[in-house]
């Protein structure tokens, strides 16, 4: 009984803290691949609608950098046949013929010699890293290439080799086709209705390892397909949510079962000291005296001298009244009624009737004075 007293309550409170730990581990586990599956999914989707993107955005773009590289070579045949096309108002009309943006014409160092645009002339256009791709068909006449603006969206060039001379043809356009097509196949606007809940999709730059990583409060995936690297992240809190519910909800039942326990101990330990410690046992006066009210148990006062009562009147003669005498002792018939009143049996329990102390001092009275006519007569 004193261990239980005693250890009672931390045991209680170790095994309430073992079983919070030791669910913490699975719950956390289970918490982890759920969202990693769920971020998997969402990853596989992004880049599913990216390629369905670039596949519809393809057809496009294939069809202005033809329409391009033909005019390109159109232009390259013009020269050959004709030099004075190389005037800056020349090669600006025919732009407009062609509704091309700009003609500008190379030559094999790659510096421009003509142009539509008459303040490009002398630009070494060869030695900048943007262009540096033109210089293959400044020797080779049947080159042609085309390219896709990385900065200007929907700016295409197409680049053809010089028949006649050593030099090249660079034509540019910005085709709005191209960039409508290429505005919808964008990633970020593919990616945009994708998330659900508090989930982040977004599109980053490429570089670092792929896979699960944990960065500012979020659980994040990161993955790279053709050169598109995105990330998917889950604030961490809605990671753990149904583990934290679960182990709340279980430290609320164990709080409950603890002091449930420690109650019924409380209980069982109050009925075992009430058992253990019973009361003495009494004697058969005591008995009787503890069903007794209060007033009856208590001694009684002794009897205060009371004024002797006046001489009864007789018929007849007048008789000459004694003369007051010393109080007698008391009477053997007072002592035997006193006698009387201490030995009168109790009352031994609970339900019978008792008397007041009032009606016990009357009837104590009656009988005093009662004894007294006698002893006149």
């Amino acid at each position: 009984m004193r261990f239980l007293k005693r250890w009672l309550v931390p045991i209680l409170a170790a095994l309430m803290i073992a079983g919070i730990v030791v669910s913490f581990v699975p719950l956390t586990r289970q918490a982890e691949a759920r969202a990693q599956a769920e971020l998997t999914v969402l990853m596989s989707r992004a880049f599913t609608r990216i390629e369905e993107g670039a596949y519809l955005t393809e057809p496009v773009l294939d069809g202005g950098e033809e329409s391009l590289l033909s005019k390109a070579t159109a232009v390259a045949r013009f020269l050959a046949h004709d030099d004075a096309l190389l005037a800056s108002d020349a090669l600006l009309a025919l732009c407009a013929q062609l509704s091309i943006d700009r003609i500008d014409i190379a030559d094999a160092d790659g510096t421009l010699i003509a142009s539509s645009d008459e303040t490009r002339i002398g630009l070494a256009l060869g030695a900048q890293d943007a262009f540096a791709w033109t210089m293959a068909a400044a020797s080779d006449e049947s080159a042609a290439l085309t390219k896709v603006d990385e900065t200007v969206q929907g700016e295409l060039y197409a680049c053809v080799g010089r028949s006649d001379i050593e030099g090249f043809v660079l034509l540019t356009r910005d085709d709005p086709y191209v960039a409508q097509a290429l505005a919808n196949a964008d990633a970020e606007t593919l990616i945009a209705d994708l998330p659900y809940g508090k989930d982040v999709l977004f599109q980053a730059q490429s570089g670092g390892e792929d896979g699960f990583f944990n960065e500012s409060d979020n659980y994040c995936l990161r993955k790279t397909e053709n050169g598109v690297t995105l990330i998917a992240a889950r604030p961490t809190s809605e990671v753990f949510a149904v583990r934290n519910a679960a182990i709340l909800s279980f430290g609320v039942s164990l709080v409950c079962i603890l002091i449930c326990g420690i109650a019924a101990y409380l209980l069982r330990l109050d009925s075992v000291i009430t058992l253990e410690e019973e009361p003495p046992e009494l004697d058969a006066a005591e008995e009787a005296e503890s069903f007794l009210p209060e007033e009856a148990a208590a001694p009684e006062p002794e009897p205060e001298t009371e004024p002797e009562p006046p001489a009864p009147r007789r018929r007849g003669r007048k008789q000459k009244q004694p003369e007051p005498e010393a109080e007698p002792e008391q009477s053997e018939v007072e002592v035997q009624h006193e006698q009387a009143v201490e030995n009168a049996p109790r009352q031994a329990g609970r339900t019978g009737r008792r008397k007041s102390r009032a009606a016990l001092d009357e009837q104590a009275l009656q009988d005093a004075e009662d004894a007294f006519e006698k002893i006149v007569e």
